[in-house]
């Protein structure tokens, strides 16, 4: 079979170049179009059921609510493991499944069994937003030079026009809102006029209900037209809440402004933001109230796609569609990220390519042949774009720095190499066909048993499961349609390029290295079977030097692979029983101390959780993020990054109490999101 693949290329070369060229353009497109992950999604299939009670504890919450739901989910099909946090006044349960079911399913799943656990009166299990670890794509603050927008301005406009505006971008699932004062209209009773008049707070809060509704009443027909009848009650204002009447005492109407008075004022806060914008003079620009929200992107979107569509989103908002002097301002993009990897994946392998072809020349001695064979790498490249853009497989920095030049051009070499030996020392002995024919049928089995070998070698990763799984798999398949495209090349099309390549006398300049190296490793090989025993036993030590290296702990490792995000996360765990004002001091000084470091760029910080319970923390747990410089601008004090952290852990170590941690935001999420089964209940 393959001697015929091999002579029908022969025969039909223009064909075959014809498919090349075709091969080639066809995997141009599929590169362009390839999404680029900077980082792969390695988190399982899960659904996140959030159920808020404020004013509750943690004991209570555990009680009535986290038991309840868990019982219920216990029995969903495929799951693996359920972790939940009870905190006060909140409940969140994580469901995870295997491989087995789809995302839409496993969610459906928790919505049919969470309805059928008895909740305390007014509380709603919600399903959390649908997306992965890796799927915070942009976090952005709403800053504003404009005196009529503070903080609750701010807050309200987020709330209620920002969210639906980035919602409206297909493959944005949500947008966690952080920070920001929400603004309420609080009545604030006087108890002892409650006490003369007579009036509990459930009939106040029954009147005010009663009082803030519409009435449907039919329709009355006028002419040729149907007027519809309708009674408008639902309150506009402070002054519309105030004049609501609450009881009537001898014909007189006691109303709401008589028993208290009636404002607006922010809602008690779970959280709270801060931000310090660092400039290249070193002055800081720093505001303890900010409102920030996280931009979320459906599991299994492309983020390419979506990122582009955000930005135009974006460019609507700051151009128009927000008030005057309010901008959003985007502090981490996650475009930054994987235009910064698909630049360093490109120059890696122009790099590579350029270094395999000088190599090539040197050692081949010959420019034609050292052509032939270079042409492999980029085609075995764009050849298994194609097939991961017919599999919808996202390349990542991960996959295509797995792909070794010298295992692809490997059977091009063999190939080429021989066609040359046999065009150089059968000239005028046989036709150039029969020559080229014979050399190619030479070592066409060896190098076809050669790269299917390798191809075998990855089959143990294709069997991996789950996390390990999502990781690896998509380098084991840029690896092997890499080397079918390799082989591909070495059997059909390197042969043809051949013929039309070397009909001419092949000159080939010995380089004096390689004779150097060859006549050295025969004297090496003479002298090695004159010491059997010696070689072996040398052999023996260096295999069990090998696996001591291997599973001795000498070397370190890691199971996921480091990816410079440019940022850090910086994490400050309280005492759990610290309270807002204790966590607010901590991240108004932290954040100036990381924000007088030269290297940074900006500083956010934030302390407890959002008002939508999506992330299960308190107030004793702090978090930055801080961005960095470019590496060129940093002092040279600090060589590497872990030098950076370990001078800001020395500053902040100065904070009694405090236990902290360092990290990056993209790498926090996902090791969170990895970490083995808990349940936490905190007070």
């Amino acid at each position: 079979m393959i001697r015929y693949l091999v002579d029908l290329a022969l025969r039909s070369r223009i064909m075959v170049l014809s498919l090349a060229v075709i091969l080639f353009v066809w995997g141009a497109i599929s590169f362009h179009n390839l999404p680029i992950e900077a980082y792969p999604d390695v988190a399982d299939t899960y659904a996140q059921v959030i159920t808020q009670w404020p004013g509750h504890a943690a004991e209570e919450i555990e009680q009535q609510i986290t038991v309840p739901l868990e019982v219920q989910l216990n029995g969903v099909p495929h799951l693996t493991h359920l972790r939940s946090v009870s905190l006060a006044g909140l409940s969140v349960i994580t469901t995870i499944y295997d491989d087995d079911i789809t995302t839409f399913s496993a969610r459906q799943e928790v919505l049919n069994r969470i309805v059928l656990a008895t909740m305390p009166t007014g509380v709603s299990p919600t399903l959390g937003p649908d997306y992965s670890p890796t799927g915070q794509i942009m976090f952005y603050t709403l800053t504003s030079t404009n005196p009529k927008y503070d903080a609750m301005e701010l807050k309200t406009l987020q709330d209620w026009f920002v969210l639906n505006q980035l919602k409206s971008v297909p493959n944005v699932v949500s947008v966690n809102i952080f920070g920001g004062p929400t603004r309420e209209y609080q009545v604030q009773l006087d108890p002892g006029k409650l006490v003369s008049y007579g009036l509990s707070l459930s009939q106040v809060e029954q009147a005010l209900s009663n009082n803030n509704i519409n009435a449907g009443g039919g329709f009355i027909e006028r002419g040729q037209q149907a007027l519809n009848v309708r009674a408008v009650g639902l309150m506009k204002n402070t002054d519309d809440i105030a004049a609501t009447v609450a009881k009537v005492v001898n014909g007189t109407p006691v109303r709401i402004r008589d028993l208290g008075s009636v404002v607006q004022a922010p809602k008690v806060r779970l959280g709270h933001l801060g931000k310090a914008i660092r400039h290249e003079d070193g002055t800081i620009v720093n505001d303890d109230d900010v409102v920030e929200g996280i931009v979320l992107l459906r599991k299994g979107a492309e983020a390419d796609t979506t990122l582009d569509a955000l930005h135009k989103k974006i460019n609507e908002l700051n151009n128009g569609l927000l008030p005057a002097g309010v901008k959003f301002v985007p502090h981490l993009d996650r475009s930054d990220l994987v235009h910064y990897t698909t630049r360093t994946v490109l120059r890696n392998l122009t790099d590579g390519v350029l270094l395999v072809t000088l190599i090539l020349f040197l050692f081949l001695g010959n420019v034609r042949s050292a052509l032939v064979v270079t042409i492999t790498i980029p085609f075995s490249l764009l050849f298994a774009a194609i097939l991961l853009d017919l599999r919808h497989i996202p390349a990542n920095l991960l996959s295509l720095g797995a792909l070794d030049f010298g295992m692809v051009v490997d059977g091009s070499v063999v190939m080429v190499e021989n066609i040359m030996r046999h065009a150089q020392f059968s000239r005028g002995k046989k036709s150039f066909f029969q020559t080229l024919s014979i050399a190619a049928h030479e070592v066409q089995r060896p190098v076809f048993f050669a790269r299917l070998i390798i191809i075998v070698s990855y089959l143990p990763i294709f069997t991996l499961q789950r996390v390990e799984g999502r990781l690896f798999s998509p380098m084991a398949w840029t690896v092997a349609f890499a080397l079918l495209g390799a082989l591909i090349f070495a059997l059909l099309i390197a042969p043809v390029l051949c013929s039309f390549l070397f009909q001419d006398e092949i000159k080939e300049w010995r380089n004096p290295a390689l004779e150097w190296l060859n006549r050295t490793y025969g004297r090496t090989l003479d002298w090695c079977f004159d010491h059997t025993k010696l070689t072996l036993g040398l052999g023996v030590v260096a295999l069990a030097l090998v696996l001591f290296f291997a599973f001795g702990g000498v070397i370190g490792s890691e199971f996921l692979p480091h990816l410079d995000e440019s940022a850090i996360w910086v994490r400050g765990t309280l005492a759990p029983s610290s309270g807002p004002s204790t966590g607010l001091a901590l991240i108004n000084q932290a954040r100036l101390v990381l924000a007088n470091f030269p290297e940074v760029k900006q500083v956010v910080s934030q302390v407890g959780r959002p008002d939508d319970g999506s992330d299960a923390s308190g107030f004793y747990n702090t978090e930055f993020f801080v961005d960095l410089l470019p590496r060129a601008k940093w002092r040279t004090e600090f060589k590497t990054k872990e030098d950076l952290i370990a001078s800001m852990d020395a500053e902040l170590s100065k904070f009694a109490g405090v236990d902290w941690n360092f990290s990056q935001p993209i790498s926090d999420n996902v090791e969170e999101a990895v970490s083995p089964t808990f349940a936490v209940r905190g007070y």
